[in-house]
């Protein structure tokens, strides 16, 4: 189940790949820049106001993750987080 709720969203992706079994994402502003995304939830929340993304190699492996942030940066060459 997945619900998403945007104004304004805009991605670029070269390979992208998601599974959620619930995942909410609330967005204002995001931008989101991938060359290889890749993404594994459970339960994944996500509120933002102002959120950018930029990313060579990410992978994200979460069973509960929240963020809720106003206004959000981040820019990785190489990030892996479990």
């Amino acid at each position: 189940m997945a619900t998403a709720k945007e104004l304004v969203s805009c991605q670029l992706s070269v390979v992208s790949c998601q599974l959620s079994v619930v995942s909410f994402q609330l967005s204002v502003f995001s931008c989101q820049l991938s060359v290889v995304s890749c993404q594994l939830s459970v339960v994944s929340c996500q509120l933002s106001v102002v959120s950018f993304q930029l990313s060579v190699f990410s992978f994200q492996f979460s069973v509960f993750s929240g963020q809720f942030s106003v206004v959000s940066f981040q820019f990785s060459v190489f990030s892996f987080q479990l």
